[in-house]
């Protein structure tokens, strides 16, 4: 008796097992074949934090004020303010450093910048073969943003 039942059992899961194979043989794949086909991140997508620039006058809306490089659980930002000739700190970052390799994308730089200066790019595709090349400047950065999709994402809400 528990024979039978062990091979109706083994039976009954193989027809299930068929079914379900057949029933998506005859499906749509959804398989994107990359890099040929891309897929289309919504709005809002965590990618780098990126330097927003003025459309206006093309300069970085950073101060330099080191509130981003203070919120980042791990330091991976470092930030100087430019010194002018006559000794006193410029409003405008001299060295703006990113670590990637080590960057949790938290989101924590973004909401801590009250100058609306970094925003959270959709760029993802930063593989490289050393990991010195995923530590980028202020104007990779910037043109990370001017090249993808940002959005500043503040207590939740997109911005």
């Amino acid at each position: 008796m528990g024979l039978m039942r062990d091979i109706a059992g083994t039976a009954s899961s193989i027809i299930k097992g068929h079914k379900v194979t057949i029933g998506n043989f005859f499906k749509k794949p959804i398989t994107v074949r990359y890099p040929e086909e891309r897929v289309d991140y919504p709005k809002g997508v965590r990618g780098i934090p990126s330097q927003k620039v003025n459309p206006e006058t093309g300069d970085l809306n950073c101060t330099a004020c080191g509130l981003c490089a203070r919120a980042c659980p791990v330091g991976i930002i470092e930030v100087k303010a430019m010194v002018g000739p006559d000794g006193k700190k410029k409003q405008y970052p001299e060295v703006y450093k990113l670590d990637y390799t080590r960057c949790l994308v938290c989101n924590l730089c973004v909401e801590a910048c009250p100058f609306d200066a970094l925003e959270m790019s959709d760029f993802t595709e930063l593989s490289q073969y050393r990991s010195e090349d995923l530590v980028f400047n202020r104007d990779q950065l910037a043109e990370i943003w001017k090249r993808s999709n940002a959005v500043r994402i503040a207590g939740g809400e997109k911005i």
